[in-house]
């Protein structure tokens, strides 16, 4: 019993220091990037708060109901493109981030205009002005990283 449990304890420590030394490599890389691509990086976790928060809210019954964000999926593709791109420098890198980013704003605004968040009469929430933000942010970021930093 005792052999066992030494073999579970080395084993835990040995999954320990792997993610710790994954962890290690993953933050020298985020050193090596630019700032800009860091930014990107970082607006990585207000993406993932923009998918989680309610667009709107509509009252029924005396209470609050709140409406998730219907093409928030879209979003967190996004992010996943944006975080590959990072060590993808160029100009085509460039185009497309800022491509898919001004179809997903497009796409947001589009559903407030077409009031298809909901057919009952609802209120904006604070949710849906950072899943506006977001892709803006990134757009802006995307940018400057790639006009900034361009290979000669």
């Amino acid at each position: 019993m005792k052999q066992l449990l030494n073999l579970l304890l080395d084993l835990f420590a040995w999954a320990l220091n792997a993610v710790k030394r994954l962890l290690v490599i993953v933050f020298e890389k985020f050193l090596n990037i630019n700032i800009f691509e860091k930014g990107i990086v970082i607006n990585t976790l207000l993406a993932f708060a923009a998918v989680i928060l309610p667009v709107a809210r509509y009252y029924i019954f005396e209470q609050y109901f709140f409406i998730n964000n219907p093409v928030a999926h879209y979003l967190i593709g996004i992010v996943l493109i944006m975080l590959a791109t990072v060590y993808l420098p160029g100009f085509a890198s460039m185009l497309v981030r800022i491509a898919l980013n001004l179809m997903y704003c497009a796409g947001v605004v589009y559903l407030q205009i077409a009031h298809e968040i909901s057919k009952a009469p609802y209120e904006i929430t604070a949710g849906y002005y950072l899943n506006i933000a977001v892709p803006l942010i990134y757009i802006v970021l995307a940018t400057a990283s790639g006009l900034g930093y361009r290979k000669a």
